[in-house]
């Protein structure tokens, strides 16, 4: 879907030294007039947008729900840009270079790899003053704000946007994946993704898991972290709980040092999203009795349904996902099946 209008966005390189304003009512648009902005010898489908936490924008779709003047980062096709979160070590590594690099243990801290450096990197953020976290509005603690292309006016408002975006992500990328599968009824498919988009429409694409006016709610609507903010690690996806000694925790409302740390905070399906649920959606979808029939389910037979709720929890929900450190983060196959997201 094309904007009717459009819409002004600020437009950087990975090294974030240059950025330029493009106005443009689609993403292919963007890429035509970042490719001339830049001066680049590309094709436009070898170039890339992603946000500044690392978000792949790859639709027209998320490209509407972004707001004006939003900072995008180009890239090749296959290379990856630098975190907001990488930048921030960066700049400490160089500010500190002479101290940092004056013993041993410090030396230790260049040669372990990111996860370890984001780990202790938080952790010298906890002796950061916690007298602001409590504080929400952008008039309040304006440097909390800072660097943030945003109209947000609470750092509450902010961080839903947050969840919502990581949501938004799964679910293009879940319908993408579907929509290249020939082989898959698209009648049936088309209503699976429409009731889909239904449902997150109706919870705000659970912005609220981020937010934490959200904490007393029930268990549908309730926050991942307390009423302060204070977010804790949830363990590796085959564990019951973070097994570090000092879990992992974090309060991104305290600090704009914080609140970037965080975006290397992840959100883990158990049963994996590509490898486990989305075949096993095309398994049930390839059933021959499929039928179209109720706003729920899908009939596949007299007594046979098709889950859809199950495919919305385990795609989008707190009832598949986690919130890991990156550190509990295991990116290796997980164990877990999905579906069948049959029920009879």
């Amino acid at each position: 879907m094309t904007m009717t209008t459009s819409k002004g966005f600020k437009i950087t390189d990975s090294d974030r030294k240059t950025r330029v304003g493009v106005a443009a009512k689609n993403l292919e648009e963007l890429k035509m007039k970042t490719i001339q902005k830049f001066k680049l010898k590309l094709d436009p489908s070898e170039l890339r947008f992603h946000l500044p936490d690392g978000t792949f924008l790859e639709t027209d779709e998320y490209l509407q729900t972004l707001e004006a003047q939003t900072l995008l980062i180009w890239v090749k096709q296959g290379e990856s840009p630098q975190t907001d979160a990488e930048i921030l070590y960066r700049t400490i590594r160089e500010v500190n270079n002479e101290y940092l690099t004056a013993g041993e243990k410090v030396q230790e801290f260049f040669t372990e790899n990111m996860k370890s450096k984001v780990y202790k990197l938080a952790e010298l953020l906890r002796g950061i003053d916690n007298g602001k976290a409590k504080i929400s509005s952008k008039e309040e603690h304006p440097e909390w704000f800072e660097g943030l292309e945003t109209n947000a006016k609470t750092k509450e408002e902010y961080m839903f946007r947050r969840a919502q975006d990581r949501i938004r992500t799964y679910f293009y990328k879940t319908r993408e994946e579907l929509r290249k599968r020939t082989d898959l009824p698209q009648d049936k498919l088309q209503f699976l993704l429409l009731e889909l988009h239904t449902r997150l429409k109706n919870t705000k694409y659970n912005g609220h898991y981020f937010d934490r006016r959200y904490w007393n709610e029930d268990d549908i609507l309730k926050c991942l972290c307390d009423k302060e903010g204070n977010f804790s690690c949830q363990g590796r996806w085959d564990k019951e709980c973070c097994l570090y000694n000092s879990s992992h925790q974090i309060n991104p409302y305290k600090s704009k040092e914080e609140r970037v740390v965080f975006q290397c905070w992840n959100l883990d399906h158990v049963r994996e999203r590509s490898r486990s649920v989305i075949p096993a959606i095309c398994d049930a979808l390839k059933n021959e009795s499929l039928m179209e029939n109720g706003k729920n389910s899908v009939l596949l037979g007299k007594q046979i349904f098709l889950d859809v709720k199950g495919i919305y929890n385990d795609l989008f929900t707190s009832k598949n996902i986690k919130l890991v450190h990156i550190v509990c983060h295991d990116k290796g196959a997980h164990s877990k099946q999905a579906g069948p997201y049959i029920m009879i």
